[in-house]
Formats: structure tokens, sequence, C-alpha cells
């Protein structure tokens, strides 16, 4: 009778220490990890009690091929989200008290790459905000700063666009980031300063040749007889000489005017613009 007894209390006190035990675990505090809209698994961890954890989460992850996932913020607890200095590499970091059970849910948005193809140099307005060529998904930029890849000697100038361009004006483009984007310039000469600088030694001649047939035309007319006083002075060569001189002037500071724009359009580049500039110095 006694033994059956204390087998009644030995069972008992098991028992107790198993439930006991079991209501410990069960009540441990964890880390909920989710994400809106689902774009990552959501996961649970365990925390140790009095204790700080450092959550690590990757700033991007792929989506698909063609697109990623990137960290826009987070929000502990149920409070409000708390933006994220956005990044395309590396680890975002959060230390999260141990003292209870707690939530973290992150914020994420898709984003495309873009290429720009058939150019030298261009920047983008806004710029990235991953600090790279990636876009959220349906924002509108614009491709700016653009200088050509050409080096001929003709300058060049964009003729159009090939690729999702909303509009185009000159060496720039809008466009909408819908998906990857690649959009390439498509060049073409532009020969109008060539004439215009062609035009220029042209006149040059057409001046000196009316000036020499002018010349040609005094030595062949009578000479003014010397001995009685009669010359008089050239005043409608003098009126040439000034006019020549002036028409070559004006032509010239309308050269210098032109190329200025040239170079601050880009369409020439640094060296042609040095080496024209030289050429109409000496004309």
């Amino acid at each position: 009778m006694k033994v059956a007894a204390v087998l009644i209390v030995f069972s008992f006190l098991l028992f107790f220490a198993y439930d006991h035990s079991f209501a410990q675990t069960d009540s441990r505090n964890t880390l909920q990890v989710s994400f809106v809209n689902n774009t990552a698994a959501s996961y649970v961890i365990d925390l140790d009690s009095n204790e700080i954890y450092t959550l690590s989460q990757k700033y991007s992850w792929v989506r698909d091929q063609n697109s990623r996932y990137n960290l826009v913020s987070y929000s502990l607890d149920g409070q409000d989200f708390s933006s994220i200095s956005r990044q395309s590499r590396g680890n975002f970091i959060l230390d999260v008290p141990t003292d209870s059970s707690r939530t973290v849910v992150f914020l994420a948005v898709t984003q495309y790459p873009v290429s720009v193809l058939g150019v030298n140099e261009y920047s983008f307005s806004p710029k990235s905000p991953t600090g790279d060529n990636w876009f959220d998904a349906k924002s509108e930029i614009k491709i700016l700063d653009i200088t050509s890849n050409n080096d001929g000697l003709f300058p060049y100038e964009i003729g159009y666009w090939e690729g999702p361009a909303i509009s185009s004006s000159g060496n720039s483009a809008e466009i909408l980031v819908d998906g990857p984007i690649e959009i390439e310039a498509i060049w073409t000469p532009n020969y109008s300063p060539l004439a215009f600088l062609i035009g220029l030694p042209i006149v040059a001649i057409v001046v000196f040749l009316v000036k020499r047939r002018h010349k040609i035309s005094q030595m062949s007319s009578p000479q003014p007889d010397i001995r009685h006083g009669t010359s008089q002075p050239d005043t409608q060569q003098s009126e040439i000489d000034d006019y020549r001189e002036k028409i070559q002037e004006y032509l010239k500071q309308k050269s210098f005017k032109k190329l200025e724009l040239f170079l601050k359009s880009k369409s020439i580049s640094n060296e042609k613009y040095l080496g024209i500039k030289e050429t109409l110095w000496e004309i």
C-alpha cells in the first residue's frame, strides 16, 4: 500500500515538472519577421531574454532575372514605418530588444535596371535611389549631360532614340521605368557648322578678288598729270579696304560665337574647338 502511494506521488511530480518545463518553453520570447506584399518569406526567431538581438536583412534580393526588391522602410511592433537609408548591396542591421516578443515588418519596392547605349557620358535626373542604374518601378527619369562617342570630322547630334523613350529634345530623353530599360542614342552628323566655316574663306576670297580687280582697273586707267598737280586721293580704294576689314572682322566674330555654342552643346569636342578657333584667327 505504501509502495503504491509513493508511485502515485512520484508520477504526479514527474507530470508537474514536465508540464512546467513545457509552459516555460512555450512562453519563450520570439521575433516574427514579415514583408509587406510577401516580397520575401516570413520567418520566426527565438530570442534570449535580456539580450539585444541583431537582425540582419539584405538591402536587395532577386525578384526575377530582370528585376529585384530593395528595402525602403520597416516597422517595429506595429509602429509607424521608419525610412531606411537605401543601398544596392550589403545588409541592413537592426538591434531588437528581447524583453518581450517582437514583430518587424519590412517594406520593399520593385526595381528595374536602365541601360543607356551609344554615348560616352550621361547622367540621370533624378538619380537612382540606390546610387546605381536601378530605378523604382513606375518612376519617370530623364537622361541628361550626354556626350557623343563619335569623334570624326563632323560634329554629331542625336537624330533619334531606339527604345521606350516618352519624349526627347536635343541631347536628352525622358523614360518611364515600367520594366528593364535598354535605350540607345542614334547619332547623325551635323554638317551645318562645317558649311558655315567653309563659307568664311569663300567670302574672304571673293573680297580679295574684288579688291584685286579694282587694283588692276586702276593700273590700266590713265594716270593723273602730276606736273599740273591734278592727282586725286584714292578715297574709293580706302573705302574698299575699310569695308573688307569690317566684313572679315564681323564674320570672324560671328564664327567665334557659333563655335562657343557648339562647344557648350557638346556638338564638338574641345580639341576640335581649339583647332577651328586657331584657324579662324589666321584668316
